[in-house]
């Protein structure tokens, strides 16, 4: 009986946050989430750099490249760098790395910056940059 009660628990819990995870696709230059298209988006640099824009009048929301600094085969000091033109901020993090530009948008979704009609939030913007900003660029020394 302690069996199927654990087991019943735990299957619960799975659908329950499958059923609240949202499903993001990259097709034919739209975002999509569970389904809907709430920005277009343009892929440049083989993949490397990602623009998202708004859906109504092409205004660019959010910037995003991978930055490899230039070492193909190392990947410990690669990061994102992220720019949401509205607000002018700028994000660079290597707390993404590994992520998919999927993850990426669900992860700013998840954080609440981006509504489901491709608006961004300011104060959740600001939230999110004081999390993931590590200012990677301005702390980093060049020879």
């Amino acid at each position: 009986m302690n069996k199927k009660l654990v087991l019943t628990i735990a299957f619960t819990m799975l659908l329950t946050a499958l059923g609240f995870s949202q499903k993001i696709k990259l097709k034919k230059g739209k975002v999509l989430v569970d389904g809907k298209a709430i920005m277009k988006y343009e892929r440049q640099g083989l993949g490397a750099k990602m623009t998202l824009y708004s859906l109504d009048n092409d205004d660019e929301i959010i910037d995003m490249m991978y930055v490899t600094k230039g070492t193909t085969h190392y990947r410990g000091d690669d990061f994102f760098r992220m720019f949401f033109s509205e607000d002018e901020i700028k994000v660079e993090t290597s707390q993404f790395n590994g992520m998919g530009w999927k993850r990426v948008i669900k992860q700013i979704i998840r954080s609440k910056v981006l509504d489901m009609d491709g608006n961004i939030n300011s104060e959740k913007l600001k939230k999110f940059a004081r999390k993931y900003d590590e200012n990677i660029t301005n702390r980093t020394v060049r020879y």
